[in-house]
């Protein structure tokens, strides 16, 4: 059986917000650990920012090492959206071959990095 750990990034169904019952399977990357929860920061895409920027892209956090990590293009963190779980539910809902690649810890650090600043702004 497969442990997630922080920085790891597999792919995972995501529900869109404004479509019920519509979703899609996107890259996904644990961002927080405490005893059995985890909390999962999920919808990275390769639409880079817009220029001049749209109001979604201030929320717009780049994989650095996009290729180290196992992506296939440049990809951005969407850091808006968070979503709980605990190992149980993440095991139950992502299979061992939906992982992707582990960030680097100084690439995670960046991401966590930007993700407080964003949602302590």
């Amino acid at each position: 059986m497969y442990e997630f750990t922080l920085g790891d990034i597999f792919w995972f169904e995501v529900g869109f917000v404004d479509i019920p019952n519509e979703s899609k399977i996107r890259p996904a990357v644990i961002v927080y650990e405490e005893d059995n929860e985890l909390l999962i920061l999920v919808a990275t895409t390769s639409i880079p920012p817009h220029d001049p920027p749209k109001y979604f892209d201030q929320f717009k956090i780049p994989v650095l090492n996009w290729r180290k990590v196992g992506l296939s293009k440049p990809s951005w963190v969407q850091s808006l959206k968070l979503i709980h779980l605990t190992r149980t539910q993440l095991r139950d809902l992502v299979k061992e071959d939906d992982f992707i690649g582990r960030m680097s810890e100084l690439d995670f650090n960046y991401l966590v990095g930007e993700i407080e600043r964003i949602h302590n702004d």
